[in-house]
Order: structure tokens, then sequence, then C-alpha cells
């Protein structure tokens, strides 16, 4: 009986023996890192930064506030005088026409500006200009062009951007239809260049020197709100049809919100002309750099 228990004591003592070596032995075949404490991975300090595609911006033109800002403005002790440019058709002369300046010849002169120093206004600027008789350059010009014709978007607007200079458009608003002269669609897209500006001709290009005050009236107004409303803006400045006005025209146009008027009447424009009388340069074909030079004044 005492054998069977030893035996049996045995047999436990040598299976638990058995079990122990198995177990010490598959442990011993686990890889190593099974053991170990697992590292917690922070993804935020472990993975790159993401690399962002830099968007490319649109191409900016100059832009005249931009422009306007960055200018060193003088203030003059004199009656501050300067030329508004009067162009209409940029396109090649039509039966001795002196309302046509061929393309070659506006980009020439438009460069003798440029070389010689001069600064192109805009509207806001000019107007600066009139009231606080202080200037953003030594040398300062408005360069201006009558009726919105088609050849205005086709070969004006492009040489004055790639010059980078300003100019102001007068656009008829009742004649936006007619086969020469700008739709809808050219004044909105020359709306999106910033060195244009598009300002009031009237309605029907009437001379105001002979309509009614409700006439007169109506002409200015319609056309600002016209205006107004397409391009979404504040229009500001009225070029009388054929620079002819009378003595209520000033008081109509101030009334109707305009800030200055623009005649046909030759020289330099000043405040001493008054804002509603303001004078212009005729600029027909045929210059050469040192007449168109003369022709400004510049000498």
């Amino acid at each position: 009986m005492n054998i069977k228990k030893v035996l049996k004591g045995t047999f436990l003592v040598v299976l638990a023996l058995l079990v122990g070596a198995i177990f010490w032995q598959i442990k011993s075949e686990l890889p190593h890192s099974v053991n170990q404490p697992k590292k917690v991975v922070d993804d935020k300090k472990s993975k790159p930064a993401p690399v962002l595609e830099k968007t490319a911006e649109p191409a900016k033109s100059k832009k005249a506030d931009s422009k306007s800002a960055k200018a060193d403005w003088l203030k003059s002790e004199t009656p501050i005088e300067f030329p508004i440019l009067m162009y209409h058709h940029i396109a090649d002369v039509v039966d001795g026409n002196t309302l046509f300046v061929p393309a070659d010849e506006f980009e020439m002169e438009m460069m003798a500006l440029k070389n010689a120093g001069y600064y192109t206004l805009t509207p806001e600027e000019a107007y600066r200009v009139l009231t606080t008789n202080e200037k953003p350059a030594e040398k300062i010009v408005w360069v201006t062009f009558d009726d919105g014709y088609k050849n205005a978007y086709d070969t004006a607007m492009p040489i004055l951007s790639r010059l980078e200079m300003t100019g102001s458009f007068f656009i008829i608003t009742g004649m936006r239809d007619d086969e020469d002269k700008m739709p809808d669609e050219m004044l909105l897209k020359m709306k999106q260049n910033s060195l244009i500006s598009l300002e009031s001709h009237t309605v029907n290009h009437p001379d105001l020197e002979y309509l009614t005050n409700d006439q007169a009236d109506s002409e200015l107004r319609d056309s600002k709100q016209e205006l107004d409303r397409l391009l979404k803006q504040k229009t500001s400045v009225i070029c009388y049809p054929a620079g002819r006005y009378n003595n209520e025209t000033a008081e109509l146009a101030e009334n109707a919100g305009y800030k200055l008027g623009l005649t046909t009447n030759p020289g330099l424009a000043s405040s001493r002309n008054g804002l509603f009388a303001l004078n212009r340069v005729r600029v027909a074909y045929g210059h050469s750099e040192a007449t168109f030079m003369a022709l400004i004044g510049d000498k």
C-alpha cells in the first residue's frame, strides 16, 4: 500500500516537472518582443507633416489703389495743372478722321509718357489732386477715351495693361448695342482690370448745352444709375458729349452724384477750371514723340 502511494506521488512529481519543462521551452521560443512592454507611438510625432500643395495665386496687374497707396503725395503751393488726354478711336485712320489714332502711335505716346516719368491717374486720384492740391508724382497725366468703342477693349486696354498704365473710358449707356460700341460683356471684362475705369458719357450723347434742365438731368442720372447697376460701382465722372455744357450743367451733375465733369475746352486741367469744367488735351493722329510731348507741355 505504501509502495503504491510512493509511486503515485513520484508520478505526480515527474508529471509536474515535465509540464514545467514544456512550458519553459515554449516560453523561450516566443519572440523577445512579446515580453516587452508596448511603446505607445505618438502619431503626431512619428508621421511626417503632410506636404501642402501651394495653390498658385492668380496673376495680378499692378493695382491702381496699391500704386496710389505707395505714392509720395506732394503738396503744391500753387494750383496744380496737368494734362487730361482725350482719345476716341485707337485704330487705323478712316478718311482722315482726326478722332482716330493708330495703335502704334498710341503705344509710342504711352511709352513716351512712361519713359518721361509720368504717373497716370485714376479718377479718384484726379479728384484728390484737384481738391487737395497735392499730387502722387512730379509729372502726372490722366488718359481718357470717349464713346466706348470696341477698339478700346481690343487695342487700348491691352497696351495700357502691358505698360501698367491707367485709363478711363466714357460710356454712352444707350448705345451699348451699336455695332462699333462695347456691349455689356466687354464692359464687365474691362471692369475686372484694376487699371481701367469706366465712367459716364450720358445715355444718348446729346448736346447738354441745348437741353432743358429736366432733359439734361435725365441724361446725367440715368446714365450714372445704369453704370452703377451694371458695374456695381459709384460712377463719379461725367464727360460732356462734344464737350458742351451750360451754366446749369455743373449743378445738375453734382446733384446727380458726380464729382468731376470733363469738357473739350483745350488746355491743362486745374482746380481753377472748376471741378465740372475741366480742360482736356485732344490727341489726333500724326504725332511724333517730340510733337506729342510738346502738345502736353513737356518740352
